[in-house]
Protein backbone atom coordinates (compact mmCIF):
# COMPACT_ATOMS: atom_id res chain seq x y z
CA UNK A 1 0.00 0.00 0.00
CA UNK A 2 3.00 2.62 0.89
CA UNK A 3 4.29 1.80 -2.91
CA UNK A 4 0.92 3.62 -4.13
CA UNK A 5 0.90 6.57 -1.91
CA UNK A 6 4.89 6.77 -3.19
CA UNK A 7 3.79 6.61 -6.94
CA UNK A 8 0.91 8.96 -6.19
CA UNK A 9 3.52 11.71 -5.02
CA UNK A 10 5.71 10.84 -7.16
CA UNK A 11 3.47 11.92 -9.45
CA UNK A 12 2.55 15.20 -8.18
CA UNK A 13 5.90 15.59 -8.06
CA UNK A 14 6.31 15.07 -11.79
CA UNK A 15 3.44 17.07 -13.30
CA UNK A 16 3.45 19.44 -10.31
CA UNK A 17 3.29 22.52 -13.64
CA UNK A 18 1.62 20.51 -15.41
CA UNK A 19 -0.85 22.55 -18.05
CA UNK A 20 0.76 25.73 -16.29
CA UNK A 21 2.64 29.17 -17.58
CA UNK A 22 6.12 27.14 -16.64
CA UNK A 23 4.76 24.10 -19.13
CA UNK A 24 6.49 25.14 -22.30
CA UNK A 25 5.13 22.44 -24.22
CA UNK A 26 1.45 23.54 -22.99
CA UNK A 27 2.32 27.27 -23.70
CA UNK A 28 3.42 26.45 -27.11
CA UNK A 29 0.35 24.37 -27.52
CA UNK A 30 -2.07 27.45 -26.73
CA UNK A 31 0.23 29.48 -29.28
CA UNK A 32 -0.68 27.68 -32.49
CA UNK A 33 -3.88 28.45 -34.67
CA UNK A 34 -7.38 26.88 -34.37
CA UNK A 35 -7.42 23.74 -36.68
CA UNK A 36 -9.91 24.16 -38.93
CA UNK A 37 -13.23 22.86 -39.32
CA UNK A 38 -13.95 19.39 -40.76
CA UNK A 39 -15.76 19.40 -44.14
CA UNK A 40 -17.97 17.08 -45.20
CA UNK A 41 -19.46 15.84 -48.74
CA UNK A 42 -22.99 15.07 -49.67
CA UNK A 43 -23.60 15.98 -46.03
CA UNK A 44 -27.75 15.73 -44.99
CA UNK A 45 -29.26 15.70 -42.16
CA UNK A 46 -30.75 12.42 -40.40
CA UNK A 47 -34.33 13.03 -41.84
CA UNK A 48 -33.28 13.30 -45.30
CA UNK A 49 -35.29 16.44 -46.42
CA UNK A 50 -38.52 18.62 -45.60
CA UNK A 51 -39.64 17.52 -41.96
CA UNK A 52 -42.28 20.17 -41.75
CA UNK A 53 -45.45 18.01 -40.53
CA UNK A 54 -43.56 14.84 -39.85
CA UNK A 55 -45.60 14.10 -36.38
CA UNK A 56 -48.81 14.41 -38.65
CA UNK A 57 -48.31 11.76 -40.68
CA UNK A 58 -51.04 9.49 -38.44
CA UNK A 59 -53.67 11.76 -39.90
CA UNK A 60 -53.30 10.77 -43.39
CA UNK A 61 -54.58 7.41 -42.07
CA UNK A 62 -57.88 8.88 -41.23
CA UNK A 63 -59.06 11.53 -43.52
CA UNK A 64 -60.66 10.60 -46.96
CA UNK A 65 -59.57 9.24 -50.46
CA UNK A 66 -61.19 12.70 -51.32
CA UNK A 67 -58.99 15.10 -49.65
CA UNK A 68 -55.79 12.99 -49.70
CA UNK A 69 -56.02 13.60 -53.77
CA UNK A 70 -56.49 17.49 -53.21
CA UNK A 71 -53.54 17.56 -50.89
Amino acid sequence: MSDTSENAQSYEELFSNRFSLEDSEYQQYLKRPADPPPIVEDWRGRGGGNQRGRDNSWFLLFISDAVRAAL
